[in-house]
């Protein structure tokens, strides 16, 4: 114990040693970084998508650092990364155009799908599930049933942040987003019915949302952390959404993210 001890206090002593003091006003680095992003949607998400929960992905982007004072910098951001959900309970087939809304009080729509949250997501496979839903999707003529697993948003996000050493090393960092989305895909599992043939099929496939998400920057705040030590940058950031990421036609629903990345700072002016 007494071993383990002294181990710990040198580890905290050469990590406190090595953490970089703030570089010199007028200085700027160029900071390279990759890393993790588990985000998800919150507000009203739930009427379209089930109940989701977090989705994981990697991300990476770039920044520089313009050191303004001793302990103060000025950071512009430039990022890619996914956001979205595994989205929940959502089983939807049919056209809007032949499904009337208001045909089943349990229904909505959701670009042009009809929607009827039948079956929790995944709860559809299985063959008594599968076969059920095929015997439904016969009887009413709708060709096909999509059950929803995922949303994927690829997007770019620009920021601006105020950086403020805290402690040598270590900093805390502020800042305004934002965020507009490149390509918008639902993830689904099918099965279509081909009524000439009888034929039921299966399968893994994607799509476009569909309108769903709004075409201008999605506004946040990025709130975060970030450690210094030698020539590493260990970031962790909570992208606070302030405006909503549907479109207006819809109810409110936002991005909630949550960055972890490791980057690496290059000098490009050293004061």
């Amino acid at each position: 114990m007494k071993k383990l001890t002294l181990f710990l206090v040198a580890a905290v002593c050469l990590c406190s040693g090595n953490a970089n003091a703030q570089d010199g006003k007028g200085s700027i680095n160029f900071v390279p970084y990759v890393g993790i992003n588990n985000s998800n949607f919150s507000g009203d998400a739930d009427q379209y998508f089930g109940e989701t929960s977090g989705k994981l992905n990697l991300m990476a982007g770039f920044s520089f650092e313009f050191q303004i004072l001793e302990k103060s910098a000025i950071i512009a951001d430039v990022n890619y990364r996914r956001l979205g959900a595994t989205t929940g309970n959502a089983i939807r087939w049919g056209s809007a155009s032949r499904f009337p809304i208001g045909e089943n009080e349990n229904s909505s729509i959701v670009g042009n799908l009809h929607v009827r949250e039948s079956y929790p997501s995944g709860e559809a496979r299985g063959n008594y599930n599968r076969d059920e839903i095929f015997r439904q999707v016969m009887e009413s003529d709708a060709g096909y049933v999509h059950e929803y697993t995922k949303v994927t948003l690829d997007c770019i996000s620009l920021a601006v942040q105020f950086k403020q050493n805290v402690i040598r090393g270590l900093s805390a960092r502020v800042g305004l987003e934002g965020t507009v989305s490149l390509t918008e895909k639902w993830h689904y599992h099918f099965y279509n019915y081909y009524k000439e043939t009888g034929e039921c099929k299966e399968g893994d496939n994607s799509s476009d949302v569909g309108g769903c998400f709004a075409d201008h920057l999605n506004a946040a705040i990025p709130l975060g952390l970030t450690y210094d030590i030698n020539s590493f940058s260990i970031n962790a950031t909570y992208h606070l959404p302030i405006t909503k990421c549907n479109s207006d036609k819809n109810p409110d629903f936002r991005h909630q993210a949550f960055d972890l990345t490791v980057g690496y700072r290059l000098p490009l002016r050293k004061r």
